[in-house]
């Protein structure tokens, strides 16, 4: 089956076949109405292409392509082409294949205008009468049928050759062009191109022409998706910044990043990244006050460029509810801080979800700092008492003679120096709602007994007293020890345990959710800019993104949420590095930072090795016992493949 894209099968009989083509192709000039005769010789896409060239009085006779830039233009425009960035490195990388072949490598943009070439100066001489150059129309409608215009037209890749060429001046060229289409949007970017001189001509370049574009696009997937992600940091930024007011972010290429979901219904804008949804996203930021004004409920503010780097990557827009609709009424609070993207925090969401109308009591287990409160709160919100009191209580932080009394309260005349008309305690104070004992190991172990019998029997007594008070309170128990030792060593009651212990959360260290670092930089830049009145968002500089990334943070959210706070306030940039950092943090040298380049003396084989090998180290803060148990090697092994590899803490 022959391939339709192309027009030259074999470089036998070339001068045969460019002399038929020019005698259809004067057939077609003459008498365009013999389109049906010509059907077997030409091919539907070239036909079809001459048709539309011929519709719109295009000159078959035109001998070169129309001035499109001016070399000012070109240049602003080449500052801006995300399509240009991706592509020249990949243009100039293969162009030493090249050498020698007659061929010349164009990039262009959506509209067929060449903004990149590369060849050889004396194929580039030969091709200077016809305008063959950056910044000249290469559009069909422009330059009639020709591989660039009418691949992007046509939406696919096709050959050129000779003839074919709608207008004459063409003739003598071969052109192998395929369209570059956006990673996301699926819309047409431009089209790479190889062009030459017809005898010259081969069937394979368009099969390099496919094959480059689709490299084009890869590299334009990874850039896109980094500028994703910092639109991504920024909405959230922004839903904080602007509590009761909806808003939407779109990158400067059209794209839907994140937004309001009941504001996306009433636009009528799905989140799923399609052609439709760019053509309308398009038009809705290209005309606003055609669109957003006239939605239901919500009235259009203003969209506000966002500028990261110098560099304008995207829209936020803003609305506010119209008379009646507040943000509330319309989707749930959320005020507490669990943030993250990680599989472990989204599990923690869903079970607290599906705990909600559940009175059982729940034990969560963490390190130190690892916000384990906060999962607590969190816990509280969603459930049927969250309009209740939600009572906080760290065990180890009261003295264990007067934890009790805090805990139940007491009777007039209980203590000397109490309070003569008693007290209520902290259970009393929660009734209804929620009680948080925080570090429930430093429990002493008579306070224990009162709390398994509040467990089981749903009822108090206050010191001093013999009259029981029936309480309803949900009880959350926290510790970052282990209580099963604690039974061991009879430091903690078995029974008290295993009440306290129905369901349990056990919430990660932050180094075992490296991909919630960054967003809750976000949550805490955005919650100190505005503490102390900073009069610009302030964000990390990349560097220090790294350097969070690789640092193992052994005080977990808390130091982090410190080290955030520090900075803010000794900043005088928008951009915080890492001499802002409390000392210890800014003058670390980071045993966690390795190299992990790929080293050229390794095979592939070896260099994944070595790359496990480093993450692993990092995961585990350099924990030589847990990384031979993660690989299933002996502790020696692991250290000569650490040698071999050229491994070491830096």
């Amino acid at each position: 089956m022959e391939n339709p894209f192309l027009s030259i099968f074999s470089t036998q009989d070339l001068f045969n076949k460019a002399g038929e083509i020019k005698s259809k192709w004067e057939n077609f000039i003459t008498d365009p109405e013999k389109r049906e005769s010509l059907q077997p010789f030409i091919r539907n896409d070239i036909l079809d292409s001459w048709s539309r060239c011929q519709t719109i009085g295009l000159n078959p006779e035109q001998k070169h392509a129309r001035t499109a830039l001016t070399s000012h233009e070109l240049n602003n425009l080449l500052t801006e082409s995300a399509l240009y960035r991706a592509a020249k490195p990949i243009i100039d990388y293969i162009y030493h294949t090249l050498v020698g072949t007659g061929y010349l490598i164009t990039l262009n943009d959506e509209t067929g205008r060449m903004i990149y070439l590369k060849g050889e100066s004396e194929m580039m001489r030969k091709v200077e009468k016809v305008n063959f150059s950056p910044g000249m129309d290469w559009s069909e409608s422009a330059a009639g049928t020709n591989a660039i215009g009418t691949s992007i037209v046509a939406q696919k890749p096709i050959q050129v050759f000779s003839a074919e060429h709608f207008c004459e001046g063409f003739h003598s060229m071969t052109c192998s062009s395929a369209p570059v289409f956006h990673p996301f949007s699926k819309q047409v970017m431009g089209a790479i191109d190889f062009t030459g001189l017809w005898p010259s001509t081969q069937p394979h370049t368009l099969g390099l022409a496919v094959s480059l574009a689709q490299m084009i696009e890869q590299q334009l997937l990874v850039m896109y998706k980094q500028k994703y992600t910092q639109l991504e940091e920024y909405y959230r930024v922004c839903t904080a910044k602007w509590k009761n007011q909806p808003i939407l972010v779109f990158s400067n290429d059209y794209v839907l990043i994140n937004g309001n979901h009941q504001l996306l219904h009433a636009l009528n804008l799905t989140e799923q990244r399609t052609n439709e949804s760019h053509v309308k996203i398009k038009k809705l930021l290209e005309h606003p006050e055609k669109s957003l004004n006239k939605v239901d409920d919500y009235q259009f503010i203003q969209i506000k460029p966002i500028i990261i780097n110098h560099e304008e990557i995207g829209y936020v827009v803003i609305f506010n509810h119209k008379k009646g609709h507040s943000l509330s009424s319309l989707s749930p609070s959320k005020t507490h801080q669990l943030i993250g993207e990680s599989a472990e925090i989204k599990l923690i969401l869903q079970k607290g979800q599906q705990l909600a109308s559940i009175d059982t009591p729940i034990l969560v287990t963490g390190e130190t700092g690892t916000g384990k409160e906060l999962v607590a709160r969190y816990l509280h919100e969603v459930s049927s008492r969250k309009d209740k009191p939600f009572i906080a209580i760290n065990c180890g932080a009261i003295q264990k003679d007067l934890l009790a009394s805090e805990l139940f309260g007491y009777e007039s005349g209980t203590f000397t120096g109490g309070k003569k008309e008693g007290k209520r305690g902290k259970f009393e104070e929660a009734n209804g709602g929620t009680i948080f004992l925080d570090e429930i190991g430093e429990m002493p172990l008579d306070s224990q007994v009162h709390l398994l019998r509040v467990l089981q029997e749903k009822e108090i007594t206050r010191l001093g007293s013999s009259k029981n008070i029936k309480i309803d309170v949900k009880i959350i128990g926290a510790t970052n020890r282990n209580l099963e030792e604690m039974i061991e060593e009879g430091k903690f009651r078995k029974d008290l345990y295993f009440r306290l212990n129905v369901i349990s959360f056990k919430v990660p260290s932050l180094r075992e959710r490296k991909e919630d670092i960054l967003p809750i930089c976000e949550y805490y830049l955005s919650l100190f800019t505005k503490k102390y009145d900073k009069t610009s968002y302030v964000h990390l500089s990349e560097k220090t993104k790294r350097f969070f990334l690789s640092y193992s943070w052994p005080g977990n959210i808390r130091e982090l949420r410190n080290a955030i706070e520090h900075a803010v306030i000794f900043s005088d940039s928008v951009e915080i590095d890492r001499s802002y950092l409390p000392d210890y943090l800014a003058d670390l040298k980071s045993k966690n930072s390795l190299d992990t380049q790929t080293h050229s003396n390794l095979n592939v084989v070896e260099n994944t090795e070595r790359q496990q090998i480093q993450n692993l180290l990092i995961e585990t803060d350099w924990n030589i016992s847990a990384v031979s148990r993660e690989l299933n090697v002996a502790r020696t092994t692991l250290y000569r493949k650490m040698r071999k590899y050229k491994i070491r803490e830096k």
